[in-house]
């Protein structure tokens, strides 16, 4: 076992300076970069250690603890040797010792300094790991002001280039911008909240009437996260039709219809479309007759093959309202008044004051020379208060 008092060449009551001067002294004397040779290095790990356990009122206190145990058990073991040789007559007596330790110690004062020794060291351990965490929040604050301030003049420019009508420029951008961003982690919680601000703010714009802004956000949202939503993509064809673009808004709406999405809506809406900004009747037309033999399976399926009957105007959808309208309407204008006639019968049935339907029915059934059922309708337009101007009608009276 090590005594650490002799390695540091001091008496077991040294005091806590008289063990650090002598420490001071033998490690100017033993440091490696001072004394070069091995075995200066293994004896200045000595002393370190020896300085570190007498420093410290526990360790010392263990420290003599065992010294003293140690210096115990060779002093029974002298004693019990001592008994062996008193048996033999040629051996002297030999004088033996024993040896207490002597329990160390403490002063209040000391123990009040280890105290406030202690404190001092957490408190600056504390302050220095407060510090390094503010700098270290504060560099990553500045490192992502920086990225967010750069994803943000990256955004400036899609959205310049899509009001300089650089559409497709703009949404090749955004995929550059989105790319660039995914390498960066620190953007990721600023870049979900700008996107959902984004999608809110589109719907504003779509709510307001303000189609262009509105737009370029469903476009900016759906190209930069790459999701498609039905709802969304329905908004984005009502905004190219505001605008004029009637052509992209047809190709979103076929492919929602073939996706079953509101699948009547879509079938009336592209109708719509083709009849009045396409101009193209023939087109109309057929989406409207798709609409009107969607609806009669329908019909069949909910009320069988006597649906004629049973069918409710109540309960029959708007939107199979406005096809039965918007095919006979264009079957008129076709002048195939068979056929308008049978649909404005349903018309009249669905919406008993829509003054149009009876003005084409009675014109169909004129044109067909039919009088007395053109009477009949124009009787009943009277009875719901509706005025038809025709001087055909004259005798109806």
């Amino acid at each position: 076992m090590n005594n650490y008092y002799q390695i540091l060449g001091v008496s077991e009551t040294a005091t806590l300076a008289e063990i650090k001067s002598a420490y001071k002294s033998l490690a100017k004397k033993y440091h490696p970069d001072i004394n070069p040779s091995p075995a200066a290095e293994e004896h200045f790990k000595l002393i370190s250690v020896a300085y570190k356990m007498l420093s410290n009122s526990d360790y010392r206190f263990q420290h003599d603890h065992q010294l003293a145990s140690e210096r115990l058990r060779r002093a029974k073991f002298a004693s019990q040797n001592y008994q062996k040789r008193k048996e033999q007559p040629w051996n002297k007596p030999r004088q033996t010792y024993s040896y207490r330790p002597k329990k160390k110690h403490i002063s209040p004062e000391m123990e009040r300094k280890g105290t406030l020794y202690a404190i001092a060291m957490v408190g600056a351990v504390a302050f220095i790991i407060y510090v390094s965490v503010t700098i270290f929040e504060f560099y990553q604050a500045h490192k992502l002001e920086k990225v967010v301030e750069n994803f943000n003049n990256q955004i400036q420019y899609a959205d310049s280039l899509y009001y300089a009508g650089k559409i497709k420029a703009a949404l090749l951008y955004i995929s550059d911008i989105k790319s660039s961003s995914q390498t960066v982690t620190q953007l990721k919680s600023y870049e979900i909240n700008y996107l959902n601000f984004r999608q809110q703010q589109a719907d504003i714009d779509y709510k307001n009437k303000a189609y262009q802004d509105a737009l370029w956000g469903y476009l900016f949202y759906m190209e930069y996260t790459g999701r498609q939503d039905v709802e969304m993509l329905y908004r984005t064809a009502n905004c190219y039709r505001q605008i004029g673009q009637s052509a992209n808004a047809v190709f979103i709406l076929n492919n929602l219809m073939n996706q079953d999405f509101k699948r009547l809506e879509m079938m009336e809406l592209l109708a719509k479309i083709y009849k009045e900004d396409m101009k193209d009747k023939e087109l109309a037309l057929k989406y409207y007759e798709m609409g009107l033999l969607t609806i009669k399976q329908q019909f069949k399926e909910i009320y069988g093959e006597a649906y004629r009957l049973l069918v409710s105007a109540e309960r029959t959808p708007t939107t199979y309202k406005k096809i039965y309208f918007g095919a006979a309407e264009l079957y008129f204008q076709k002048r195939d008044y068979a056929e308008a006639s049978k649909l404005l019968e349903w018309v009249i049935f669905f919406e008993p004051q829509k003054e149009k339907a009876y003005q084409y029915l009675i014109n169909c059934y004129l044109e067909m020379e039919k009088e007395l059922e053109a009477c009949q309708v124009y009787r009943k337009a009277n009875n719901k208060n509706i005025e038809i101007s025709n001087s055909q009608l004259i005798n109806c009276l």
